[in-house]
């Protein structure tokens, strides 16, 4: 797998740890998380980029491009939340394929199911079929869908703090009969309102038509509930949401006896947030940068994160070619459209924080800080 290895998983900026750089511009110096030159200080959060579920997929991806060179290999939606990473293996010859177009899958092709995991009845579908299934399913992600069967078993409707569209969330409501997928701290509480309330059915429905499993009865399935999330969620949103649902069927039933929960956000998801945390707690910035995927939700979370921990402007953008030195094309947090400001950095000296999502190669990471020290 070395075109695969050499572009996303060698060139590491942990590489110039401490050295030193003489250019016309001046001095510029490397440490651990730290690059100074002239008027600007660059400040990397302790952890940061690819965590070892996407290294897992692209290893894999990898390997089967190398071994699989005659065979048609096809990857089910995308294998990671990173547009750029995604070019790079269709360049190397992977096919990109959604969930309804599995039948175009020929006898000995190659399949590839990415860290998000798939929906039951395609796993089942491509099990069946004559071809080599390469199943890179995170292990955190299937400990979510294993909760959510043992849900389903003992006959607790699953409500799950997610996004409807997100790949993660496609597989994880598969794997139950009945579900409610609730985006945020405000859906959760109107479903608890109508739990504890009694509230308008048909609205209830209205609101929820494309988030909830067929022939779903609020009346009957809010009775026994188990509450789990998407792994790239944020953990305090998902706390609080776990913790208003039992609140709720504790006044409701005075006990706990139909309601289950588990807390699955994914470690490398939480220890790249508690970085980023740690990082502002500690030192003053002008602003903050987070590098990855727009379509990422771990990475939106970050930025979602720097936000919430701050008041610092945070721009989170997916590549260098997003940045020029009186420009910049940036996603806001909680915004689904880009935006553009000029003069953006500021004239004096200036201190920027930095990160990356689990998706973003450290080689994507890299060109960022380039770009900006190309500035000064």
């Amino acid at each position: 797998m070395n075109s695969v290895k050499k572009q996303f998983l060698e060139k590491k900026l942990l590489g110039l740890a401490k050295r030193r750089e003489k250019t016309t511009l001046g001095e510029t110096t490397f440490g651990f998380n730290k690059i100074i030159r002239n008027q600007l200080t660059i400040k990397l959060t302790d952890i940061w980029g690819f965590c070892y579920g996407v290294l897992y997929a692209l290893e894999a991806a990898g390997q089967a491009l190398d071994r699989y060179h005659d065979r048609s290999i096809w990857i089910l939606g995308e294998l990671i939340h990173n547009p750029l990473v995604n070019q790079e293996l269709k360049n190397l010859g992977a096919k990109f394929i959604e969930l309804d177009e599995i039948h175009r899958v020929q006898q000995k092709d190659v399949v590839i199911i990415p860290a998000f995991g798939t929906k039951k009845d395609v796993l089942k579908e491509l099990r069946s079929k004559d071809i080599e299934l390469i199943n890179t399913t995170c292990p955190e992600v299937q400990t979510v869908e294993e909760e959510v069967k043992q849900f389903n078993r003992r006959g607790y409707t699953a409500i799950i703090h997610g996004k409807y569209s997100h790949q993660e969330t496609i597989a994880t409501r598969s794997y139950a009969a009945d579900y409610l997928l609730v985006r945020n701290f405000q859906e959760a509480r109107y479903v608890c309102d109508y739990i504890l309330n009694n509230g308008d059915k048909k609205e209830f429905l209205r609101k929820f038509d494309q988030a909830c499993s067929k022939n779903f009865d609020p009346e009957i399935h809010l009775e026994k509930i188990g509450v789990a999330n998407q792994t790239t969620m944020l953990m305090n949103d998902s706390l609080k949401i776990i913790d208003l649902f039992k609140k709720t069927l504790l006044e409701r039933d005075g006990n706990l006896a139909n309601f289950r929960c588990i807390e699955t956000i994914c470690s490398a998801t939480q220890d790249r947030q508690d970085a980023v945390k740690e990082l502002i707690k500690n030192n003053h910035f002008e602003l903050f940068i987070v590098v990855g995927g727009h379509n990422s939700s771990n990475t939106q979370n970050l930025a979602r994160t720097v936000k919430n921990s701050s008041d610092l402007p945070v721009y989170h953008i997916e590549q260098s070619s997003d940045i020029s030195k009186n420009r910049i094309e940036y996603l806001p947090p909680g915004n689904e459209d880009k935006l553009e400001l000029k003069n953006w950095l500021p004239p004096e000296e200036i201190t920027i924080g930095l990160t990356a999502g689990a998706s973003t190669p450290h080689s994507q990471l890299e060109e960022v800080i380039e770009k900006i020290l190309s500035f000064y």
